[in-house]
């Protein structure tokens, strides 16, 4: 005589398992979000970048010759280096203008300054100074908040701290 042996399975939480995955391809359309973290970021570092005439980019900007800083100062008063108009410092510090932007997967950051190349790498009577950099390990805490993202959605959210709770513990919290 055979016996035939039967084992039942019941699931739970599938269509919450659904919508947490659904959020998740949802979330992956678009890392504007992520992007517009890192232009926050980018401000800050140049502004820093200014702020410390060069040594948040790595090296300390050069002074600038004493017969170029003596016609500076009699034709645009005692401003810092690599301020005269404040333009270039103002689109950095700000990164809004036509050369940055911010799309669904991808964005870019800097300035359309023409100067900005020459001090950028520097010329025959000019020394090269910093301007435009990436900080040391951006492009891995730029990753990192984008796969965040896209798992748990946006930060400080309910939902951000309760998925979170739950893929770590594996329970809610």
């Amino acid at each position: 005589m055979t016996r035939i042996v039967r084992i039942s399975y019941k699931v739970k939480g599938i269509k919450k398992t659904q919508s947490v995955f659904a959020g998740m391809t949802r979330r992956s359309q678009s890392f504007a979000h992520s992007y517009r973290w890192a232009r926050r970021e980018l401000q800050r570092w140049n502004a820093a970048n200014f702020a410390t005439g060069g040594v948040v980019s790595g090296n300390k900007w050069n002074a600038l010759d004493t017969e170029y800083h003596s016609w500076k100062i009699a034709h645009h008063g005692p401003l810092p280096t690599m301020v005269r108009t404040g333009d270039l410092y103002r689109d950095l510090v700000t990164l809004r203008g036509r050369a940055n932007h911010i799309g669904h997967k991808d964005a870019s950051f800097g300035t359309d300054i023409e100067y900005a190349k020459f001090h950028q790498t520097g010329t025959k009577f000019m020394p090269k100074r910093k301007i435009v950099f990436t900080p040391n390990r951006f492009a891995d805490k730029l990753g990192e908040r984008i796969v965040d993202y896209i798992i748990y959605g946006r930060p400080g959210t309910r939902a951000y701290k309760r998925l979170k709770g739950q893929l770590h513990f594996g329970r809610d919290r």
